[in-house]
């Protein structure tokens, strides 16, 4: 009787086992160590050459060395009520002030910072917060609305500047990085090509004197990266990013427009050395060359401008220039 027993619990614990072995493993509760684990593949599916792995450092030295030249901005503006006056207007009371942001670039060790005209143009107050998570208030040196410029100065020594580059020597076709804060996402990087250069007309600049002479690119630049960089692969500044191209006026669509890093130079030192731009006017009127224009005054091709009218008492008025002449081009650097 006793072995019969024996026999008894053994094979029900036997069989206690194995229900349990099946019943945890049925429910995932036996898991193999770290040591078991092999996931993935073994090797990449390609591997790159010499001048691959270069293209892809180019972009990550970039991104190192210039964004600590590139701020955040945010800014307290007014907000503008225009049924503060209503007595009876259910929200007459709205809050007063609205925030802001955008970025920008430092371009002194002692705090001068290039931006855009309109992230600063209406503040009462501007902070900038630099990469080391340091924060100055600002000082609006000026700002320029023809050239949607403006240049802020924060009280710091000894800051990361960025290398300003030339804007002149672009290509169509060249890779750019746009380094900003957007959608209040600080230090972004987005890359993209120089989409076309030259741009204008395009009436982002609300002012009939406004100068429109833009970087198209097809970089990512969306609402907070307007005064942040637009860089070469050698890290130089060729553009000061500006504008988004959107039926609705809102985020990124395809392309947007940076304004060429040689006009925002001459403006940033005007600007920090005066607190204005002080401009020279020709006094004339042009128009765009085309087709029938150029056969019709014996030209190859459509190039220059022509002079439809001198305005009276201008400085064109007292020169030899008249309507109807063709100006080709103005110390030796051609005009379209």
């Amino acid at each position: 009787m006793k072995i019969k027993g024996l026999i008894g619990a053994a094979s029900i614990l036997i069989v206690g086992i194995i229900f349990g072995a099946i019943l945890v493993s049925g429910f995932g509760l036996v898991r193999p160590s770290l040591a078991d684990l092999n996931l993935g593949a073994k090797e990449p599916p390609v591997k790159l050459d010499a001048d691959a792995s270069s293209f892809s450092q180019a972009f990550i030295e970039v991104a190192s060395k210039v964004t600590p030249a590139i701020v955040q901005i945010t800014v307290v503006s007014e907000r503008e009520n225009p049924h503060q006056d209503w007595f009876f207007f259910p929200f007459k009371d709205l809050p007063k002030e609205q925030k802001g942001s955008g970025s920008g670039i430092i371009i002194s060790e002692d705090g001068y910072i290039l931006t855009n005209n309109h992230v600063v143009e209406k503040a009462s107050k501007v902070t900038v917060g630099l990469s080391d998570k340091r924060e100055f208030e600002a000082k609006v040196i000026g700002t320029d609305p023809l050239t949607d410029l403006a240049v802020v100065k924060i009280d710091a020594k000894n800051l990361p500047v960025a290398y300003l580059g030339n804007s002149d020597d672009l290509k169509v076709g060249q890779w750019v990085m746009a380094i900003g804060n957007p959608l209040s996402l600080t230090s972004t990087v987005t890359a993209g090509i120089v989409s076309a250069i030259n741009r204008g007309q395009l009436g982002l600049i609300r002012d009939s004197y406004g100068v429109e002479n833009f970087i198209q690119t097809d970089a990512a630049i969306n609402p907070g990266n307007s005064g942040g960089a637009l860089v070469d692969l050698s890290g130089a500044v060729i553009g000061v990013n500006s504008a988004i191209a959107s039926s609705s006026g809102g985020t990124y669509i395809g392309y947007g427009f940076a304004i060429p890093i040689n006009l925002a130079k001459s403006v940033s030192q005007d600007l920090i050395a005066h607190g204005k731009v002080s401009r020279g006017y020709i006094g004339i009127n042009i128009g765009e060359v085309d087709d029938a224009i150029a056969k019709s005054i014996g030209l190859d091709k459509p190039k220059g401008v022509i002079i439809q009218g001198i305005v009276e008492d201008g400085a064109a008025s007292k020169a030899d220039i008249r309507a109807g002449d063709v100006i080709i081009e103005i110390d030796g650097r051609p005009v379209n």
